[in-house]
């Protein structure tokens, strides 16, 4: 059941304070729940809300965004809901925030610049600033509305994440420290406050461009990275070149490929250990996650190639079992007939997170004959002592004419000879196959090939049909 924590900062909000609160537990009867009032007001605020049984966290005048911060901190729930005490954000469209987070998004937006969202009551200066500080920061958010105060996350996403108070917009560290991977924006109606005084200010917004500019660099890190390494490859292509063909009178094409092969190879090692370096162990519950959607430019081509190669020869409505899913979004792709099994339950409390309308147990699978249409096996076989056992599974839990489909390296192929030697599970290889040796033994258990594909030239995706 999804356990929400409430969080509105408040300063002099004494003739909003009561209405707001009441509305919230009116909209939240009978759910998990808990309100966190951060209060930095002068007037009687923090009484108001006290006597209302909600949670009264000082918030030391540290301005909005670090009570927000405090608020985050105090939460006990699993997700974290934020908004405004001055009226502006209805407590209506709350079910609404909280939805898709129930549904595998890790963080959702109330938005006021898409469809069905609007802003009521502004004047035309107010639109003006606050439609341009949204497309100030479209290029590093892309979303259409990173300036909202009205937002929901899973909590856990910013587990290892520092948040810093730069200004009031703490949304936008969420969204780019925390990186989430799936995020929706809710259409809402803005409404400005019926009671007390706006305190947006010319010294929020020089704050807010600060904090813009400060996470764009956060944001572009890579690319600057990624740039120090293409400056250091120039430098040794000129360096060796002149080198080779000035002290050891070697001819200067010649010395030129050296530089080149050099150059290459250097800064392929730096941008894979430095530049795009995901920093995960693969046995962490959310290393495929994150090398799908957030690793190096090869990491995310190779897993997004595989991904769409199963994809394009399946069918997402019908009956799907993945054996050894780890934390790899393809699971997501098919329908609540499916199920996902693997041995690490870290990994699978990951998932069953992201992909809650999948079922994700081992338990009965023992018990089940030729029930799925579709069975996947990406990436596993090769970690087996005896890959015989695992095929035979495969093919007894697959119906007769079912797809099951196998991705493994081949390590006939060169390339991947090469490959393995940066992949991080390069040391649990046991069973090195072939095409040929993995259609050979497919073959004894009634698995017949039907097509294959490579990506890279060497990692082997192949379907065989259940005869």
């Amino acid at each position: 059941m999804q356990s929400v924590s409430i969080i509105i900062p408040t300063r002099n909000e004494a003739l909003n304070i009561s209405k707001l609160l009441n509305e919230i537990m009116i909209i939240m009867k009978d759910k998990n729940y808990e309100i966190i009032v951060v209060d930095d007001s002068d007037d009687e605020t923090a009484a108001i809300a006290s006597i209302l049984a909600v949670e009264v966290i000082n918030g030391q005048r540290k301005g909005l965004g670090q009570a927000i911060i405090d608020g985050i901190k105090a939460a006990k729930k699993d997700t974290v809901l934020v908004m405004d005490a001055d009226g502006s954000h209805n407590p209506s469209s709350i079910p609404e925030l909280l939805y898709p987070l129930s549904h595998g998004y890790d963080m959702s937006i109330g938005s006021r610049y898409i469809k069905n969202g609007k802003s009521v009551g502004w004047a035309l200066k107010r639109r003006i600033v606050s439609r341009g500080a949204c497309l100030l920061a479209l290029p590093i958010t892309l979303v259409k509305d990173a300036t909202s105060g009205f937002f929901a996350f899973r909590k856990e996403i910013i587990k290892d994440v520092k948040l810093e108070a730069s200004s009031w917009k703490i949304m936008l560290e969420i969204l780019l420290k925390a990186r989430p991977t799936r995020i929706c924006e809710v259409p809402i109606t803005f409404k400005v406050r019926e009671f007390g005084k706006s305190k947006f200010n010319i010294k929020q917004t020089i704050a807010y461009l600060k904090h813009l500019i400060l996470l764009a660099f956060w944001k572009y890190q890579k690319f600057i990275k990624f740039c120090i390494v293409g400056g250091t490859g120039a430098l040794e292509t000129f360096g060796i070149t002149w080198l080779l063909t000035e002290r050891f009178g070697l001819w200067y094409m010649a010395s030129m490929v050296f530089a080149v092969a050099f150059a290459t190879i250097s800064n392929f090692t730096l941008n894979t250990v430095w530049t795009y370096r995901l920093g995960k162990s693969p046995k962490d519950a959310d290393y495929e996650w994150l090398a799908f959607y957030k690793g190096n430019i090869i990491q995310k081509w190779w897993k997004n190639s595989i991904a769409k190669t199963v994809w394009s020869w399946t069918d997402s409505h019908v009956s799907t079992l993945d054996i050894g899913c780890g934390s790899s979004p393809i699971i997501t792709h098919y329908n609540s007939n499916s199920m996902g099994i693997d041995g690490n339950t870290e990994k699978l409390k990951f998932m069953i997170e992201k992909c809650p309308n999948v079922y994700f147990s081992a338990t009965e699978l023992w018990k089940i004959n030729n029930k799925y249409q579709q069975v996947l096996c990406i990436e596993v076989i090769e970690h087996l002592s005896k890959p015989q056992d695992m095929v035979s599974e495969l093919a007894r839990v697959t119906k007769s004419g079912g797809k099951v489909i196998i991705a493994t390296p081949d390590y006939s192929k060169l390339l991947w000879n090469l490959a393995e030697k940066f992949t991080p599970y390069k040391e649990e290889h046991i069973t090195k196959f072939t095409r040929q040796s993995l259609e050979k033994l497919c073959r004894k258990y009634n698995l017949v090939p039907i097509k294959y594909k490579y990506v890279a030239g060497c990692d082997l995706v192949e379907m065989f049909e259940k005869a």
